[in-house]
């Protein structure tokens, strides 16, 4: 396991980091060229050697928290070094292979039609011109719509 100094002399090694004091100790490293919202790279680095690495682009097999971030209390420092070079380059895009407006028609058995629409980084099912439900992913949306009998269209 690394040491909290092992950590803090890896992750001040991006110059792309700033590190910021937090209280008891602990240290963030903020990535101001985020083109997203979220600005913390590296949360609550603590003396003890626990901290968390922003990675929502990770399986959800790893052990995320709510905010998307994975626990680096027993990384190794190759695995530290990966994590924040995928995490910056996750940051420094600003989003999926999707586009505001992309729409998807999908219909079912007896030829009702469904659009998925993508807006607002959201996933939104209407029936017609009316919102039938809303999703955060793609798989989410998809799921919905197939436990529904709903298949997209093949042009």
């Amino acid at each position: 396991m690394l040491s909290f100094d092992e950590k803090r002399k890896i992750i001040n090694g991006f110059a792309a980091l700033e590190e910021k004091p937090v209280s008891m100790k602990r240290y963030n490293y903020h990535y101001p060229a985020s083109k997203r919202e979220k600005t913390v790279l590296v949360k609550h680095l603590h003396p003890n050697g626990n901290g968390f690495v922003y990675a929502p682009y990770l399986e959800e097999s790893a052990k995320l928290d709510k905010e998307g971030y994975v626990n680096i209390y027993d990384v190794t420092e190759a695995e530290l070094i990966q994590l924040i070079e995928q995490s910056l380059t996750y940051m420094d895009s600003d989003g999926g292979a999707y586009q505001e407006g992309d729409t998807f028609v999908y219909q079912n058995d007896t030829g009702e039609l469904l659009k998925l629409v993508f807006e607002n980084k959201m996933w939104i099912v209407y029936a017609y011109d009316n919102v039938e439900a809303v999703f955060k992913s793609l798989d989410q949306a998809e799921s919905y719509l197939a436990d529904e009998g709903f298949f997209e269209e093949q042009e």
